[in-house]
């Protein structure tokens, strides 16, 4: 399928490009915030490196002339087994924020995820795209909070719930504690010139648009007590088993579990309600050192043979990395920062580029691997050969 491109973003050719080019865009703490993880951010580098210690093994003399990328993911017919992760606050990159994405997502026929920590409301998103639609939520130690995000989402009509359990607490991002980029904000006189420096971003995102928690707006905090602190105090270390059904039973309809690597949680996973496993570390931004989703699909794969959809989340950047995880027993790929990078390269239409890209990658190599259909990726189209000894850290700033 061919995506129409922008003239000014036509040397962006792979995600690569619309990363390098964000990031030139944007101020240096936005871009820790956005493309940082937690301490020596060896977690996001594994969760790319990884992705190399398998490779494709194609099959010739079959007909591939026609290609049929549909997938069918958390109850949603898909044109490909993608879906667009969620992400906080992307209003600090462009003003077209979570409605450009959410757009771009619908063009290019993925599930889109709204974040609860959004720039724009679960109201204002759903009015402005027809496509389809997942909310993630957190659980709070005020389960009214939570009660009342799920229902708001179940009223707009979203489709697909997604629970996100891997943010127990407050993790050691080190790009933001020397920016200033906390809860509440600490900015120095460094990071206030690096902001100057991006007079465009500074009209777009403090003046023309300024950002906020759009789905706390009505936030119970208490007198002089800022908002961010409010909702990262919110976050409950005390979450259980009992929790996730308790969700279930509240949403009664398709609904994930993010942040889950290890094969015993998923199988508890699905024992109490998720009908979807999403292998995740968050995208290196909780704990560092912890195993990549990729190390874990297949094991996971085998011990839920078949009982739920697996989504892996973590270093996708390529439609051969799509492709590899398929093989290895996903039912579907998940990424935010994909849609971070276009957003931040030209707002909406920068996402939808960044996507269009993507999805194009996947379908051309599915045809160069021998296969028609999603379907007929299995096991037998992939080799592990373990090439790389030692992550270099290196590898997470090319991503």
């Amino acid at each position: 399928m061919a995506f129409v491109v922008p003239d000014r973003l036509r040397a962006c050719i792979n995600v690569a490009d619309f990363g390098r080019l964000a990031r030139k865009r944007l101020p240096r703490p936005i871009i820790d915030f956005f493309d940082g993880a937690a301490e020596d951010e060896r977690t996001m580098a594994r969760n790319r490196a990884v992705f190399d210690e398998w490779a494709l093994l194609p099959r010739t003399m079959h007909d591939v002339t026609q290609i049929d990328a549909h997938a069918h993911v958390m109850g949603q017919d898909l044109a490909w087994p993608f879906v667009v992760g969620p992400t906080g606050m992307p209003g600090l990159l462009h003003p077209d924020g979570e409605i450009g994405i959410a757009r771009a997502a619908e063009k290019v026929g993925a599930l889109y995820t709204l974040s609860t920590m959004a720039s724009r409301s679960i109201e204002e998103v759903a009015a402005a795209t027809s496509g389809p639609k997942a909310f993630q939520l957190y659980l709070f130690r005020d389960r009214g909070i939570t009660l009342e995000l799920l229902q708001r989402a179940k009223a707009a009509g979203y489709k697909a719930l997604i629970l996100t359990v891997d943010v127990q607490v407050p993790a050691n991002r080190e790009r933001d504690r020397r920016s200033g980029m906390l809860i509440p904000p600490k900015f120095g006189l460094k990071t206030l010139f690096d902001f100057a420096l991006c007079p465009r971003w500074c009209w777009n995102v403090l003046v023309k648009r300024p950002v906020t928690l759009a789905n706390f707006s009505g936030a119970r905090a208490d007198p002089g007590v800022p908002l961010l602190t409010f909702i990262n105090e919110q976050f409950d270390p005390s979450i259980s088993w009992r929790d996730l059904e308790w969700v279930a039973q509240q949403w009664n309809g398709p609904l994930a579990i993010k942040g889950v690597l290890a094969e015993d949680d998923a199988e508890r996973a699905v024992e109490h309600g998720a009908g979807t496993i999403i292998l995740s570390n968050h995208g290196g931004r909780q704990l560092d050192a912890a195993v990549a989703p990729l190390d874990m699909l297949p094991s996971v794969a085998e011990r839920l043979d078949g009982r739920a959809e697996i989504i892996v989340d973590g270093g996708i950047r390529r439609g051969t990395d799509m492709l590899k995880a398929i093989a290895l027993g996903a039912t579907a790929c998940m990424a935010g920062r994909i849609g971070l990078y276009g957003l931040g390269a030209a707002g909406g239409a920068g996402a939808s580029a960044a996507l269009g890209v993507l999805r194009v990658e996947f379908e051309r190599n599915l045809a160069l691997l021998g296969v028609t259909q999603v379907s007929q990726i299995d096991r037998a189209r992939v080799r592990h050969i373990g090439l790389p000894g030692q992550v270099d850290i290196a590898v997470a700033k090319r991503a």
